[in-house]
């Protein structure tokens, strides 16, 4: 099924219909479905929006979309400032929430504004939820929700971070350090009133800036080095390495290793490193590409030990720290050569595959350095490599068809 604009459902009279059908009595007649049509809640409209705004979804109905459109927000991020009215919700992009909350603010929460909302209520009340604690908008947060970015996961690279820092958090930061300037300026003028409305705003502001500037040191730490230690039972980290996210290795994974900017909002992910960077009995992630970013030799030695977590980290996969040979930790090595050349039982499995590809069979009798395969994770469709079709086993001889 794919994704539409909201409007009316009749997902819950689906569901009743279901369950009668497969409760009936056996061999009695389907029952008759009626569907009735539940109107949709309004925060649906400002959570389509939202994806609109993000590049997530289509503003005509298309569904969702492979890429974004070139007039969506800016790398899929919405940053938010309490201090500010010149953040992303000023931006074009941003007029379908704008439009979405001016028609249906009222019903979702007539207490509050738009921004106070989104930086608030709308990823606890609305988005996880919605997305069964896998949200796909991650609510970076500062540790009281003066500034927040929603960021789409679908559109997180390598970069997204930097560019968060650069094109929000910096220009956020000079901004308030202009005005606390202009403050003191004021403070200091002969007007009495206009000197105590200026000393209490610079109050105001010196918070926010305090905020933002942990927020930002918390930014650039997650983005450029690694997530802090939870507690002191928690393992630290093997080595530095910017966040760069994978989607395959899922909602969780990604969001533990931002832990800290999403804590504000989403306790989870907090519990979610402890256990990925712990590695203990049911709670091993060390199949994910994040694990192995962050503790390669840990990795590469469970590589080595058990040959089916080898095939989600195939050699060259990880990044740091660089290495040689073994296992299957970073760095290119050459394949093992195939130990089964000169056993005759191997013969006819070997026989049909071998005449239409010798420069590959040489390879994997010899040991190579053929690039790595794909990247899968344990449990995944085994991925493949398209060969010509072998050539046909011989027919069998007469004596074999007498003892058929």
């Amino acid at each position: 099924m794919d994704f539409r604009p909201p409007g009316p459902s009749p997902w819950r009279a689906a569901q009743a219909w279901a369950q009668l059908a497969v409760d009936r009595p056996e061999g009695a007649p389907l029952p008759p479905y009626e569907p009735v049509y539940d109107p949709e809640p309004p925060t649906d409209h400002l959570s389509f929006a939202l994806g609109v705004a993000l590049g997530r979804f289509g503003a005509n109905g298309e569904g969702i979309l492979a890429d974004a459109p070139a007039d969506a927000l800016p790398h899929g991020i919405l940053f938010l400032s309490e201090a500010s009215d010149t953040d992303s919700l000023a931006h074009p992009a941003a007029r379908p929430i704008v439009d979405a909350w001016a028609t249906h603010g009222e019903a979702i929460d007539p207490d509050r504004s738009l921004k106070d909302y989104l930086r608030d209520k709308f990823f606890g009340d609305v988005h996880r939820p919605m997305y069964e604690s896998r949200p796909i908008y991650f609510p970076l947060s500062s540790a009281k929700r003066s500034f927040v970015a929603y960021v789409s996961i679908h559109r997180w690279t390598a970069d997204t971070l930097r560019a968060l820092q650069a094109e929000h958090l910096t220009v956020a930061r000079r901004d308030l350090e202009a005005e606390l300037a202009d403050l003191r300026v004021t403070r200091a003028s002969a007007d009495k009133k206009s000197a105590r409305a200026a000393d209490k705003r610079s109050s105001t502001v010196a918070a926010w800036l305090e905020e933002l500037d942990a927020f930002i040191a918390a930014v650039a730490q997650c983005a450029e080095r690694r997530p802090p230690r939870p507690d002191d039972k928690t393992p630290d980290t093997e080595v530095d390495a910017r966040y760069a996210p994978d989607l395959d290795d899922g909602v969780m994974i990604n969001a533990a290793a931002l832990w800290p900017l999403l804590d504000p909002q989403w306790k989870d992910p907090k519990k979610w490193w402890k256990e990925l960077a712990s590695a203990a009995g049911k709670k091993d992630y060390d199949w994910s590409h994040l694990a192995a970013r962050y503790f390669p030799a840990r990795v590469d030695a469970k590589c080595k030990a058990d040959p089916s977590l080898a095939v989600a980290h195939p050699p060259g996969s990880t990044t740091p720290p660089r290495r040689t040979s073994g296992g299957c930790g970073p760095g290119p090595r050459p394949h093992s050569p195939l130990d089964e050349h000169d056993k005759p039982a191997s013969h006819p499995a070997r026989a049909p595959f071998e005449p239409p590809r010798p420069d590959l069979f040489e390879e994997l009798v010899t040991g190579g350095t053929r690039p790595p395969p794909p990247r899968a994770r344990p449990g995944a469709a085994p991925m493949t490599t398209a060969l010509p079709p072998p050539s046909p086993l011989p027919p069998p001889d007469a004596d074999d068809e007498a003892d058929a």
